[in-house]
């Protein structure tokens, strides 16, 4: 049995439906957050998922730090034995105990499921055939892909469901990545990033969520990303996820106190982990800008569970950085 991966889901015992985070949980635990609850539920921020004829309702508002905290707080008062101060990570976290774990969904298993298949929906059918179709030009097994979100649960809507495939691997990410880069960058085999009107939305809906980033610079981030655009009109993502193997660090084997805020600008010394999520960047020849606490500082990693910053900077190039200051140790 293989252990928890980044993307995969938990269904708990009363039906609610979680999305694991990461490769590196706690004894007994699973670091998720909460996405689906059963039945309508007033405060979902909608409800247009189901299964043989079960409404489940949707609880995380976007994917975000703040909207986190949110499907947190909601869990919080509904199943408060769910929610735990983490002292490796010195944050409250979701944190789902594996004996009220009813069910684990895996991607590769669902995205096997659809190959062998003969009676499958139109998104199921889209999802098929864009896994097929990068499998094929970059060589990576389909065996080594996945599909989560709304299709793996099977809630999904055939109408407005979007298709979330995963990658296994640092070397068939890779792979991968260089063929849909060539792909959007060509605008060919149904391939095209977002433009006009529909980027201008999706960079409204992210300043909406990170109102620090203008609208100029949240287009300018969704030009570039390479793993979220659209097939044939349809939204994709594709999330690349490490295998145990390339898991290096074991849960506690580092704490994480924070100390403080700084804005710095850096240059990016290695950005092999960019890939992932948390995405993390070594970096170099630190300026700190601005910072909460006094004393000298010896920062040597940027980290972000923020999808949107993943993948973004490369080695070599300077950026600048604001965000929480930790210590590690």
């Amino acid at each position: 049995m293989r252990q928890l991966r980044d993307r995969d889901f938990l269904e708990d015992v009363d039906g609610d439906l979680f999305c694991v985070i990461g490769n590196v949980h706690p004894p007994g635990r699973a670091i998720c957050y909460l996405k689906y609850v059963k039945g309508s539920v007033e405060k979902a921020v909608r409800a247009k998922w189901g299964r043989g004829g079960e409404l489940y309702s949707r609880i995380l508002p976007h994917y975000s730090a703040l909207g986190y905290v949110e499907a947190r707080e909601f869990l919080k008062a509904k199943k408060p034995s769910y929610v735990r101060f983490d002292e490796v990570y010195n944050i409250e976290l979701t944190e789902v105990p594996l004996e009220k774990v009813a069910r684990h969904y895996k991607p590769e298993e669902r995205l096997r499921e659809l190959s062998s298949g003969k009676s499958l929906d139109k998104l199921e059918q889209h999802a098929l055939e864009l896994a097929a179709l990068i499998a094929d030009e970059s060589g990576v097994k389909l065996d080594d892909m996945g599909v989560s979100g709304s299709i793996l649960l099977k809630i999904h809507n055939p109408e407005f469901s979007d298709v979330d495939l995963i990658v296994y691997g640092r070397a068939n990410s890779l792979r991968v990545k260089e063929v849909v880069n060539e792909f959007l960058n060509l605008s060919i085999k149904g391939f095209e990033r977002p433009k006009g009107d529909m980027l201008k939305a999706w960079a409204e809906d992210i300043v909406r969520i990170h109102p620090s980033l203008s609208l100029n610079e949240a287009m300018k981030l969704y030009s570039a990303k390479w793993n979220r655009a659209l097939y044939k009109g349809r939204q994709f993502s594709i999330h690349p996820v490490k295998l145990e193997a390339e898991v290096r660090e074991a849960y506690g084997d580092r704490i994480y106190k924070p100390v403080g805020e700084a804005t710095v600008k850096c240059k990016i010394a290695d950005d092999a982990d960019s890939l992932f999520l948390p995405c993390s960047y070594s970096v170099e020849d630190v300026q700190v800008l601005s910072c909460s606490i006094s004393g000298k500082l010896d920062i040597r990693e940027v980290i972000s569970h923020e999808g949107l910053y993943s993948d973004i900077a490369s080695r070599g190039e300077y950026v600048v950085v604001c965000g929480k200051l930790e210590e590690v140790y």
